[in-house]
This record gives C-alpha cells, sequence and structure tokens, in this order.
C-alpha cells in the first residue's frame, strides 16, 4: 500500500511538472518504471511479467514507429517537433507497470482523457502543446486511486 502511495505521488509530480514546464526530471520517469513495474512484478510470476512487459513494449515500438513515419512524411517534421521524450518515457512506465489488457485499456482511455482535458483547458494554458504524460499520469493516478478505495478494479489480474 505505501509503495502504490508513493507511485501516485511519483505521477502527480510528473503532472504537475509537465503541466507547468512542459518537462519532467528523468529522476521521476526511472522511479516511475521502477516502481510501477515492481508492484506489477508483485502480483505476476516472472514469466508472465516478462512477456506482458515486452509485449506492451512491442505495442510502444509500434505506436512510436507509425508516429515517426507521420511526423517525417505528413508533417514533414522530426519526431521530436511532434513528440516528446517524456512521453515516451510515461508510455515505458505504463509499459511495464501493468498486464497486457489493462495496458491498452488504460493506454487508449487515458489517450481520450488527455484530449478532452486539453480541450477543456488549453486557452488557460501558458503552453499550447499537450503536456501528454502529465494528462495520461494523472489518469492512471486516478485510476490507482480508485483501485486503493473503490476496490472495485483488479488492473492487475486482466
Amino acid at each position: 500500500m505505501v509503495l502504490k502511495m508513493l507511485f501516485i505521488g511519483i505521477l502527480l509530480a510528473i503532472f504537475f511538472q509537465d503541466l507547468k514546464e512542459r518537462k519532467v526530471t528523468l529522476i521521476l520517469f526511472v522511479s516511475g518504471i521502477l516502481i510501477g513495474g515492481f508492484l506489477h512484478f508483485q502480483k505476476q510470476i516472472t514469466t508472465v511479467f516478462l512477456s506482458n512487459s515486452i509485449v506492451n513494449l512491442i505495442v510502444i515500438s509500434l505506436i512510436f514507429s507509425f508516429l515517426w513515419l507521420y511526423a517525417k512524411l505528413k508533417l514533414k517534421k522530426k519526431i521530436q517537433e511532434v513528440f516528446g521524450f517524456g512521453d515516451f518515457l510515461f508510455f515505458c512506465l505504463l509499459a511495464v507497470s501493468l498486464p497486457i489488457v489493462s495496458f491498452l485499456v488504460i493506454f487508449i482511455f487515458s489517450l481520450f482523457f488527455s484530449l478532452v482535458f486539453f480541450m477543456l483547458i488549453k486557452s488557460s494554458l501558458k503552453h499550447k502543446t499537450v503536456p501528454l504524460a502529465g494528462f495520461q499520469s494523472i489518469f492512471f493516478a486516478l485510476v490507482l486511486v480508485f483501485d486503493i478505495f473503490m476496490n472495485a478494479l483488479n488492473i492487475y489480474a486482466m
């Protein structure tokens, strides 16, 4: 429980840093990857944890490859101009923190949440870019809080 609360704290720190500065310190991502991965590892046997993480990372690699192609061919921009390294690191954080089905559901819904949340608050933001890692982290933190207090979800059983 303490580790899960620390993980939620890291996710909240990612949210606030990304929202305020559009950059997040590397130590938060590394800590989040390690703690999220450990929380996932505790609930699975080693081979299941490793296979979940590998499949999730392959999914991220495919998404990133399509994004890179889209940026290069359609937008005529470098990937760094359309997608932040912190966003990629947050994708990796999600990938090692969740089983495959939970990862896909939380990943997709966090993207929808990010889009809607950005549309609602974009007029009040200093920067006009989307703090994707921050928005996704607040969504994931809310899912974890719901999991703790409502005991209605088991994100590691999916």
